[in-house]
């Protein structure tokens, strides 16, 4: 598995980023530990986190297909070194607020660049297995994240801000070894019309019939999916299960996602485009409805692995289904559409199942999901019949190696 080395250059830059970066469970732990906000404010800076996230979606996506993703990611790290340092000496809660907003923009702003980056640095057919490859990184930040954080607010909670500041540092030396944005230097226009085409772009891929069902079924599975961050947690508390055995079960989940992860695109390749996506969506609804008959570790532990598969295999095979859909220099754009259908599953998706299973209790949530699941599956296989689900040739060719301007 060769790839040039900018590829191992951006993976090793956000593997070191996920690391270091601060989740919204540990800043809100650290804040009202240190006592500079009250229980009343921790929702807001929780919303305030997400609203961010929401916007990086579109505006890194745009911002990086108008300036180039290289200088999108580099541009951002010295802006999380400053908003991490800033931590260290504000008190102020309206300023605190802003800050959350500004760190849930930041932990976010870099996906749909990486993506577009990733599509630019390695051959088009390669791109599916690179993007595994990628998401094996972030997914193994990710994990060691909660862990290191966790220590550091125990052992000295200023540390949390400084690792996230050394850990975008080390991101932006890293992407500086990248070859420069080729659209970004060789652009003649000034910077005001180049946004404003940005601010334009973002709409786009909604416009596109294909596109537009693709994402808003995208959303409705991230709704079942994101369960894993609200209600899935506390349905295994509510079946008797301890702390520690609801942590070995979603590690069974890091586990298994960053083992299978590589193996994703060679079974979707095999297969119509829109297999893989229905697959996934089968998968995740299946596993999530299996939670309904389990009632111990290794009941929740099956469902698991039957919703991981759907994860790892939705992730390369849709943002392969995005990138051959986007026009020319707007691969982030689209990018960026997918991740804001599916961070807007995280603001309504989590709430709404909470409400659900505490309504009409947790095995309703589950057959309902599964229900929700079915007929997603069902819209990912109706794709093939919207106009333009059929991208024209000169978008899906393969990527000669002589294309590829990296050494």
């Amino acid at each position: 598995m060769r790839f040039p080395k900018a590829f191992w250059l951006l993976w090793c830059g956000q593997a070191l980023n996920r690391v270091g970066s601060l989740a919204p469970a540990f800043l809100v732990l650290y804040l009202e530990q240190e006592h500079l906000v009250g229980s009343r404010t921790t929702p807001l800076l929780v919303g305030l986190f997400g609203m961010g996230v929401l916007a990086s979606s579109l505006v890194g996506g745009a911002l990086a297909d108008a300036i180039g993703p290289r200088r999108t990611i580099i541009g951002a790290q010295p802006v999380a070194v400053v908003t991490a340092l800033l931590y260290l000496v504000t008190t102020n809660t309206a300023a605190l607020c802003a800050l959350a907003l500004v760190t849930g923009f930041l932990s976010a702003v870099d996906r749909p660049a990486s993506a577009g980056l990733i599509y630019e640095i390695v051959p088009r057919a390669d791109f599916e297995r690179a993007y595994s490859l990628y998401l094996v990184g972030f997914n193994v930040g990710m994990s060691l994240s909660p862990v290191l954080s966790g220590f550091l607010l125990a052992y000295s909670p200023p540390l949390l801000f400084f690792v996230w500041a050394v850990g975008s540092s080390l991101y932006a030396l890293l992407l500086a070894g990248l070859p420069k944005d080729e659209r970004a230097t060789g652009r003649q226009e000034t910077r005001a019309p180049v946004l404003r085409e940005a601010a334009r772009s973002m709409a786009e891929p909604f416009r596109s019939p294909v596109l537009a069902g693709f994402l808003g079924l995208t959303f409705l599975m991230a709704c079942i999916y994101l369960q894993v961050n609200s209600t899935l947690p506390l349905g295994m508390r509510g079946a008797g299960m301890s702390p520690g055995e609801v942590g070995i079960v979603l590690a069974v989940n890091a586990v298994a996602s960053v083992v299978l992860l590589p193996l994703a695109p060679r079974v979707a390749r095999r297969m119509r485009e829109e297999v893989p996506l229905a697959l996934s969506a089968l998968a995740i609804a299946v596993g999530f409805g299996l939670n309904a008959f389990a009632h111990s570790v290794p009941g929740f532990i099956v469902a698991t692995l039957v919703w991981t598969l759907g994860e790892v295999l939705w992730a390369p095979t849709s943002a392969g289904f995005v990138a051959n859909r986007a026009p020319e220099g707007k691969v982030s754009t689209y990018q960026g559409s997918m991740f804001f259908a599916w961070n807007t599953a995280a603001v309504a998706g989590g709430p709404l199942g909470l409400v659900v299973a505490g309504a009409f209790g947790y095995s309703t949530l589950w057959l309902s999901v599964l229900v929700l699941g079915l007929a997603v599956t069902c819209g990912f296989k109706a794709l093939v019949k919207v106009p333009g689900f059929r991208p024209s040739p000169a978008v899906t060719a393969p990527v000669s190696p002589d294309r590829v301007h990296v050494p």
